[in-house]
């Protein structure tokens, strides 16, 4: 849970949206005040011109007090929106009822009449009669807020949508920057290839750029990490043959029995070294080389040749191999590669299988690939194992064979050369035993 807070605060998308709702927010409040007073400002205002417009339309009307009237002023009032207009003649006195003094000057005034405040408009007109048009200042002011609290219920009613569309913008504006990560999270550890700048914002082009500066940097040290493999492995070939020939001098000349087997084990732990060396040599070979995209390689082939070469490694244990072929494909792939993959797959094959069993080669077209398949009835790998055993001298402990585990890494490596794939699993997913690694490459067509 803690981590997950953690991660959620170091978020860079959550950092610059919470930065930028926050100046959302203090841009709303604002706005809102702003309009608030500033919609009641044009709403005492609108009502001013609305007092000067009601005195045009009644000096316009030609309104006249009239003769028979016993009052001195004429009071008209509108209760909707509490305004009251008089008409005071000066050359008729008479008993007081106006509510407004008789005395105010020409236009707008603030006046307390009877314990009310009044803005009131003076209109003198050409008889010298006034035409006062007055309002309560508690009714404009309840009008101006209503108004102004409608601009605020605007401006809120919008921030939601602000949002919505600024979540919308951040992720669409970082959508480039996930994609880059979620190239890099799919790449294999010895993918080294540059990253493509295309299409990303400028602001993220120098970071592309440094870290195409430390995969060049990574893949020079990868390169030449190999290359010393390969020469150490290229270098041991020649002490290891010259030790292996005078093994075989050594063993015909007399000796005692004794002598005799230490010598034979002496000669087995050369044979190893011998096929250490040459994985290694495989495995720097398959590492370091460049595919030929030319070349077209048959499978049946190559299966036959491996074939031919381990028969006598498949009779010593009793194990009988099988071929299965839809017909002769063709992939892409050189022979020596190709004849590389199926030999160590075939060669772990029988020697991890149960005696007196078989081991069968299964080559389909399946889509738009090549599968092919080598499966056994042996104990199996656990499935906490099935990716770790493709691992440089990885070996599975309490198999009791020997080997460098070499095999099925040299293996990954030929076949992601050809952009293949390889999958490994149990032939007999009920019980959960046996073993079936299954190449995918494409197919010669592909050319």
């Amino acid at each position: 849970m803690d981590g997950s807070k953690i991660r959620v605060s170091a978020s860079f998308q959550f950092r610059l949206g919470l930065a930028m709702t926050l100046l959302l927010l203090v841009a709303a409040l604002l706005i809102g005040v702003i309009g608030y007073y500033s919609t009641m400002r044009d709403a005492h205002e609108m009502q001013d011109d609305h007092l000067v417009d009601m005195a045009e339309m009644i000096d316009a009307g030609n309104l006249t007090v009239e003769k028979s009237t016993t009052q001195a002023s004429t009071e008209l009032e509108d209760p909707a929106s509490h305004v009251v207009i008089e008409l005071i003649d000066p050359a008729r006195p008479a008993v007081k009822t106006a509510l407004f003094p008789d005395n105010l000057e020409a236009g707008m005034h603030d006046l307390q009449v009877q314990q009310a405040e009044w803005r009131v408009y003076v209109r003198q007109t050409a008889a010298h009669q006034k035409i006062i048009v007055g309002q309560l200042t508690e009714v404009r002011d309840e009008i101006a807020q209503h108004a102004g609290e409608r601009t605020v219920v605007r401006v809120l009613a919008i921030i939601p949508f602000l949002l919505f569309f600024q979540i919308v913008i951040l992720r669409w504006m970082l959508k480039p920057l996930k994609n880059l990560a979620l190239e890099l999270n799919q790449r294999t550890a010895d993918d080294m290839r540059e990253l493509s700048p295309h299409e990303l914002p400028a602001e993220l082009q120098p970071f592309v750029e440094a870290i195409n500066g430390m995969m060049r940097r990574i893949a020079t040290v990868f390169d030449q990490q190999r290359r010393f493999v390969a020469d150490a492995a290229h270098e041991l070939r020649s002490p290891l043959t010259a030790l292996s020939l005078q093994t075989q001098n050594l063993a015909m000349q007399e000796m005692s029995l004794q002598a005799q087997l230490k010598l034979a084990d002496f000669a087995r732990g050369i044979q190893r070294a011998t096929e250490l060396v040459d994985q290694l040599l495989s495995m720097a070979r398959a590492q370091l080389s460049a595919p030929d995209r030319a070349g077209a390689t048959s499978v049946q082939q190559a299966v036959r040749q491996v074939f031919e070469e381990l028969m006598p490694l498949a009779d010593h244990r009793g194990i009988e191999l099988g071929l299965e072929l839809q017909a002769d494909v063709s992939v892409r792939a050189n022979l020596a590669d190709l004849i590389t993959v199926v030999r160590n797959l075939v060669d772990n094959a029988i020697r991890y299988s149960n005696e007196d069993s078989r081991v069968d080669v299964i080559v389909l077209v399946s889509g738009d690939a090549v599968m092919l398949s080598v499966s056994d009835n042996g104990p199996g790998i656990p499935v906490a194992e099935q990716t770790r055993v493709f691992d440089p001298f990885y070996r599975l402990l309490g198999s009791g064979q020997t080997g460098s585990g070499l095999g099925l890494s040299i293996v990954k490596s030929i076949v992601a050369n050809w952009q293949g794939e390889v999958v490994i699993g149990f032939s007999d997913l009920a019980a959960g035993t046996g073993t079936v690694v299954t190449v995918k490459l494409p197919p010669a067509a592909a050319l």
